[in-house]
């Protein structure tokens, strides 16, 4: 048993050494973009004198936003009207958000959003602003992670001869980070540009073996970034700890706002490898009255991933919540699961699941899942 782990530990130190980019290498690039698309439909049915059907509707979409890592913001605009048979509904929601590291080189940071909804039912805007502050740095490494599965496939595929630089390996994975730029710039077309750019960056690191990745290299690319037959998990690396207040600033039907609601959250992550992630989280949310700390609803998630292979993974966590009402006795909530995820062929996915749930005042509550999909095109 020794010998194999320690066989284990060797096999996952060599292949972190031979990678020339670690998940801690990773920044968030500067992405911005703007977007606005307008959607119409018209339908007109009519049986000799007699009209049968008048329906129209419209969406629009507005999307407004600037990425890096020291400041953020978000603007989003989502409206969707109709009128049938004489009823008129529509229905608009407006999210804009902000977040900003008071100084560069400092972990310090601000963080405000407002949403506001208008609906035909709603008798006024519903809004509410929530502002905080935190300390820590969270960062997700994700497109870092697919841009290191990419190169595993071009050099399996003998597309290129070695790792590529470290400098290569991120601007591959700016440049997949920057997908929704992308998207926005070039509409339904973007892929195109998004690969282009992608295989620009690998040409000048002159570790291409020819002059372009080919169709193999494409389809490869496509299989990592659009979880096709594999799945690239999540990866983040860090910590944070933040403190925000929520205050209802209009109800959509004009009674009493309430108590605005005090949130204290924080992150931890750790990549042990390219393979492997570490995630824990915790929330504890408690009303701003007379209840302060006297109720509370407080959560924790702890997150396990193995990437055995390209095509198998291994998920585990576990969640236990606990709420504690206003002069009552605190409910607890405990949840723990695990699931082997099998991509055994271009068309099929397996899922072998398992869960362990208990609360308080019930029995424990056991369960097993078997599940399978096939995409006939």
């Amino acid at each position: 048993m020794v010998k194999r782990t320690i066989f284990i530990l060797f096999v996952v130190t060599t292949i972190s050494l031979s990678q020339n980019v670690s998940v801690q290498d990773y920044l968030v690039p500067v992405s911005q973009a703007t977007n606005l698309r307008v959607n119409g439909f018209w339908n007109w049915a009519q049986v000799g004198d007699s009209v049968t059907g008048n329906t129209m509707s419209a969406n629009l979409i507005y999307r407004r936003f600037f990425t890096s890592l020291p400041f953020a913001w978000f603007i989003n605009v989502d409206g969707t009207g109709g009128r049938d048979a004489g009823n008129s509904n529509y229905d608009v929601r407006t999210e804009l958000s902000a977040r900003k590291y008071v100084w560069d080189n400092k972990d310090w940071f601000g963080f405000a959003s407002f949403t506001g909804q208008k609906t035909n039912s709603y008798s006024r805007v519903a809004s509410n602003v929530t502002v905080g502050a935190g300390f820590g740095r969270y960062i997700n490494a994700t497109a870092l992670a697919k841009a290191v599965r990419i190169e595993e496939h071009l050099l399996k595929e003998n597309i290129i001869s070695d790792h590529l630089p470290k400098e290569t390996m991120i601007s591959i994975a700016n440049i997949i980070e920057r997908e929704d730029e992308y998207r926005d710039l070039y509409g339904e077309v973007y892929e195109t540009q998004w690969f282009g750019d992608i295989e620009n960056e690998i040409r000048s690191s002159e570790l291409l073996n020819g002059y372009s990745i080919g169709a193999i290299g494409i389809l490869r690319i496509r299989q990592v970034l659009f979880n096709i037959n594999e799945r690239v998990n999540d990866r983040y690396y860090g910590w944070d700890i933040s403190a925000g207040t929520l205050f209802t600033i209009t109800t959509r039907d004009r009674s009493r706002a309430g108590s605005p609601n005090l949130s204290i959250t924080g992150r931890y992550s750790n990549p042990l490898s390219w393979r492997t992630q570490i995630n824990l989280s915790a929330e504890v949310f408690t009303p701003i009255d007379s209840s302060f700390i006297k109720q509370y609803t407080a959560t924790a998630n702890l997150d396990f991933i193995y990437e055995l292979s390209n095509r198998i993974n291994f998920v585990a966590g576990y969640r236990i919540q606990v709420y504690k009402p206003h002069n009552d006795k605190e409910t607890f909530y405990n949840s723990l699961n695990g699931s082997f995820l099998f991509y055994v062929e271009n068309n099929i996915y397996l899922g072998i699941n398992a869960s362990l749930e208990k609360s308080t005042g019930t029995p424990t509550r056991m369960s097993t899942s078997l599940t399978l999909s096939y995409n006939f095109f």
